[in-house]
């Protein structure tokens, strides 16, 4: 049976909401523009995981204003429980017991080749297999 894979972003991220949403903004002012076309804005995320566009019916992005345990926010992930406590428990090591932002995307296909940098103030935590 085929797994499909989630990517998982987790962290705390100051900046107001108008600001964190920025990062995923993809470019529709005009829809007969191609994305190979030089003037397509590339959003950030998109950017950051090497690719030109991504599926919006593929990602989760979550913020909250304070901070909160890691577990609670993890709860959004639809994964196994074998998973969800082996995601928790690279937070935990981490130092990412509280946190007020998560961001998944689920794609086999796309490489995340900078482990250790910060995506929008978030740190990548892995691929995982999902339940979806």
């Amino acid at each position: 049976m085929y797994m499909s894979k989630v990517h998982v972003w987790v962290g705390i991220n100051n900046a107001d909401d108008e600001t964190f949403e920025k990062y995923f903004e993809l470019d529709y002012d005009d829809p007969d523009m191609d994305i190979d076309d030089p003037l397509y804005k590339v959003c950030q995320f998109c950017l950051d995981i090497n690719e030109k566009w991504y599926d919006e019916d593929c990602i989760g992005v979550y913020k909250e204003d304070s901070t909160l345990d890691v577990r609670i926010a993890l709860e959004e992930l639809s994964v196994s429980q074998e998973t969800l406590l082996e995601i928790q428990d690279i937070c935990i090591k981490k130092g990412l017991e509280e946190v007020n932002a998560m961001f998944y995307y689920m794609d086999s296909e796309i490489d995340v080749v900078d482990k250790n940098k910060l995506y929008n103030g978030l740190s990548y935590i892995g691929e995982f297999d999902t339940n979806l």
